[in-house]
């Protein structure tokens, strides 16, 4: 399906970066997975994807940062060539509250901008950085969040970067049209990974989340890899500066 095609996965290593990558890996994309701390996770992974005939590679970097990013890149083009050498694009890393203080009334300042490094000032650059390499008729996907659509006091700043994410969207499909790539965004409701950890600590959080889901159960980080594929596919070659809810229709 994309055999002789390569993609960037950034936050892939764990949960739903992972299934991504999986997916490319077993489609026979040549996946370059990002990860910032978790390289036994990442490195595993891309012996998995070898190991299936498939090609992958790990590299570590952070991407709220300058410096990280163009190392990023360039480990990339050590491996896919001399630009323009990229075909997908996932901006899927992102962190949350981890069980910190993330109200509108106690978050701090740490926590912010942590959340605005990584979650907006990430995807941000690595666009940047990743549009002279893209090669024409290519896919950028932002992993986003229902957060932000929806209110969220007990998360505010976080909802708020997920926001950023859909206006980064927005304005990414409209430069980058004329090349025919397109841009999307993946808004997941609650899925079943260890970014929401913390949450599902609480008592009957878990069953609560599954009731006002009218699915019915949490995601599992392979639905939203099934929407990231969709969208990486010739027949979405129509489809740009969306943001596709995938949520077990949460929002409905």
């Amino acid at each position: 399906m994309f055999e002789g095609k390569t993609a960037l996965v950034t936050g892939g290593s764990r949960g739903i970066g992972a299934a991504v990558v999986r997916r490319l890996g077993a489609a026979g994309a040549h996946v370059a997975i990002n990860y910032a701390g978790s390289k036994e996770a990442a490195e595993t992974l891309a012996a998995e994807i070898v190991a299936a005939g498939g090609k992958a590679f790990a590299v570590q970097a952070d991407v709220s940062t300058l410096a990280g990013i163009e190392s990023l890149f360039r480990a990339c083009d050590a491996q896919f060539g001399g630009p323009p050498n990229l075909d997908f694009l996932i901006n899927n890393a992102g962190v949350g509250r981890g069980g910190r203080d993330g109200t509108l009334k106690g978050a701090g300042e740490e926590l912010y901008d942590e959340l605005f490094a990584v979650n907006v000032k990430g995807p941000h650059f690595v666009t940047q950085a990743a549009l002279p390499r893209l090669r024409d008729g290519g896919r950028i996907v932002n992993i986003g969040s229902m957060s932000g659509k929806v209110g969220q006091p007990f998360a505010a700043a976080y909802a708020m970067t997920k926001r950023a994410v859909q206006s980064l969207t927005f304005s990414t499909a409209l430069a980058v049209a004329k090349r025919q790539i397109t841009c999307n965004c993946i808004a997941p409701g609650a899925v079943a990974t260890d970014f929401i950890t913390a949450l599902r600590e609480t008592p009957g959080w878990d069953e609560a989340t599954a009731k006002h889901t009218p699915m019915g159960r949490l995601g599992e980080p392979d639905d939203i890899a099934g929407a990231v594929m969709m969208l990486l596919g010739d027949d979405a070659r129509w489809v740009t500066g969306q943001i596709i809810e995938a949520s077990g229709g949460l929002a409905l």
